[in-house]
């Protein structure tokens, strides 16, 4: 099957590929500097926070460098075309945005600072990882039967592989990996597959209601986490400084996104 073949086949797949490029043309495609990233679209608990959630998915097309685009965009079209077919298109859209999403809600969670920036794929391609895996464990007598067969259990290994990697290099947001994945895996499980053996609908909505008010509570908890001790400390500080005096020494040369995110702290 040619390119084109495969793209008229799986259309969604390759739009968000054609996204990374674009994206990366726009900022750098090899080596993109912080403040470009933040122009286009970056995520960090200050940026949330000061009134702009979409980036919580618009960081799912941003990359940190050529390394970071070549190993995602490979990732995408090792697994994207493949699942789109499996799901359809429109399950697929609605898998990557609820794992970008995701994805941001996990590396907001565990930043060490509200200034912290987050970019990068990898929170929704874990999250297609995580549906494949629902998918397998929804499509055999019992939900651990996919373990007997090779195919599936490579896919555990992927993950696990690529955590692990995560672990060993700081750049790399794990938080947000385990964010997509988790998020990949319930939107699946729960809600898009609900296999040959469903619970019953009680049940079932009562556990999609649960995850929908989780999932919501995240998100909103990250355009305001008081319980960041770091976020609280500089909304207090940013808060008390007069009129007259801002912006600060310190910001006077901030670039113009989070000077805009301050001052929405400072009307709220």
């Amino acid at each position: 099957m040619s390119f084109f073949e495969q793209a008229d086949r799986t259309p969604v797949t390759f739009l968000v590929l054609l996204a990374y490029v674009t994206m990366a043309v726009l900022t750098d495609p090899v080596s993109p500097t912080g403040e470009q990233l933040l122009e286009h679209g970056s995520c960090s608990v200050l940026m949330v926070s000061g009134g702009e959630p979409w980036r919580m998915i618009s960081a799912a097309f941003l990359h940190g460098g050529l390394v970071h685009l070549l190993f995602n965009g490979y990732c995408l079209l090792m697994v994207g075309p493949m699942l789109e077919q499996s799901v359809g298109s429109v399950k697929f859209v609605t898998l990557y945005v609820v794992a970008a999403i995701g994805g941001s809600i996990g590396a907001m969670l565990w930043a060490s600072h509200p200034a912290q920036g987050c970019v990068g794929g990898s929170g929704a391609l874990f999250g297609m990882f995580g549906a494949i895996v629902a998918m397998n464990m929804r499509g055999g007598r019992h939900l651990l039967e996919f373990l007997e067969f090779r195919g599936p259990r490579s896919i555990l290994m992927l993950i696990a592989v690529n955590l692990v990697i995560g672990f060993l290099i700081p750049v790399v947001s794990n938080s947000a990996h385990i964010g997509g994945l988790i998020s990949g895996f319930v939107l699946m499980f729960v809600f898009l597959d609900r296999g040959r053996y469903g619970v019953t609908d009680v049940i079932a909505r009562v556990t999609q209601a649960g995850w929908i008010a989780l999932f919501v509570g995240c998100a909103f908890y990250c355009t305001n986490p008081v319980g960041h001790a770091t976020y609280v400390y500089e909304r207090i500080r940013i808060e008390s400084i007069p009129d007259t005096f801002w912006p600060p020494s310190d910001l006077e040369d901030a670039p113009e996104p989070i000077l805009r995110a301050l001052e929405h702290w400072r009307e709220k």
